[in-house]
């Protein structure tokens, strides 16, 4: 009878160690999956505030007058234009004959 007890006992701490292995396992796999979140959250905050940098900088920046530079632009053309037309000697009119 001793033996009996002896042999059961030592079946359930082998069946023991068996279910431990498995938890550990579990706990493993879930101590993994916590850490790829934590990384995704990291990396999801940081390309978050990259973007709001971003967009921040786009929106404070100076709005350019469109207006404003096409007026400047054609005046240019024009000084341009009566630049090369100073080259021309203009006619004498005063001229006594």
């Amino acid at each position: 009878m001793k033996t009996v007890k002896y042999i059961l006992i030592l079946f359930f701490l082998l069946l023991g160690t068996q279910a431990d292995a498995q938890v550990f396992k579990k706990l493993s796999k879930r101590a993994e999956r916590a850490a790829e979140r934590t990384v995704e959250r990291r990396v999801e905050r940081e390309a978050r505030k990259s973007t709001d940098r971003a967009l921040d900088s786009v929106i404070d920046a100076p709005k350019k007058d469109r207006k404003r530079d096409k007026r400047k632009s054609k005046k240019d053309e024009e000084a341009i234009i009566d630049n090369t037309n100073d080259s021309i000697p203009a006619p004498n009119l005063n001229m006594k004959s």
